[in-house]
């Protein structure tokens, strides 16, 4: 048997446990143990398997780590950091998810490829050592985040980014879906699971509404997508 590790320390347990999730969702058919053990502030997730499945499950740990690093991180790296007192804590929320959006898959590719060819993966060890370059282009958007950002300002930016989606989207009783159908739940990483938070990070581009649409949720789509969204 080989095993795989993953560990986190000092971070918000919320990313560990994201991970763990997936993994066990992902490895039920597969002759492996997922264990999860805590210690204090520190988290590791062992995977015990047959060799012959150790490419298969890495490539799965490191496709959902870099989102981790890409969302989770990124998103309380921002919210440590933007003061923004004319916006209120739902739309300062909103902001900070728009803003992982807009780079999320450039972000998500450069972590992927720091976290590649390790025998374990340390995710708080990649953030702070392998990850610098990157943490210093989100220092600079925070340069270009006025701290005088007010409700109108949000929405131009909404405005923007929203343009330019490519993806295809279904919404179905609150929860998101890829193309290939399958359940998005980037937003948990936010802190807050939402389906407005799956459509900006999914980079929607159409959106598909099955069913009712919660009243939140519809008056962004229709403020922000417009003809992009069709309820069937």
């Amino acid at each position: 048997m080989e095993q795989i590790t993953i560990t986190q320390n000092g971070f918000d347990e919320k990313y560990a446990l994201y991970l763990f999730e997936k993994m066990r969702e992902r490895f039920s058919f597969l002759p492996a143990a997922i264990d999860l053990e805590r210690q204090g502030d520190f988290i590791e997730i062992a995977i015990k398997t047959e060799r012959a499945y150790c490419p298969y499950i890495r490539r799965f740990v490191e496709e959902n780590a870099a989102e981790v690093l890409a969302v989770g991180y990124k998103y309380a790296y921002f919210a440590r950091r933007l003061n923004l007192p004319l916006l209120s804590e739902t739309e300062k929320s909103l902001l900070i998810t728009a803003l992982v959006a807009a780079d999320f898959q450039e972000d998500k590719g450069y972590a992927r490829r720091r976290l590649c060819g390790f025998d374990s993966y340390s995710l708080d060890g990649v953030y702070h050592f392998r990850l610098r370059e990157l943490v210093r282009r989100w220092e600079g958007i925070l340069e270009y985040v006025p701290s005088d950002m007010c409700a109108a300002g949000l929405e131009s930016f909404l405005e923007f980014l929203t343009e330019d989606g490519e993806s295809k989207l279904f919404l179905k009783d609150g929860k998101v879906y890829d193309e290939e159908y399958r359940l998005l739940c980037k937003s948990k990483l936010t802190g807050k699971a939402s389906a407005v938070g799956e459509i900006l990070l999914g980079g929607a581009g159409q959106v598909y509404c099955f069913g009712e649409t919660e009243k939140e949720t519809l008056a962004f789509l229709k403020k922000y997508y417009g003809g992009k969204v069709v309820f069937c």
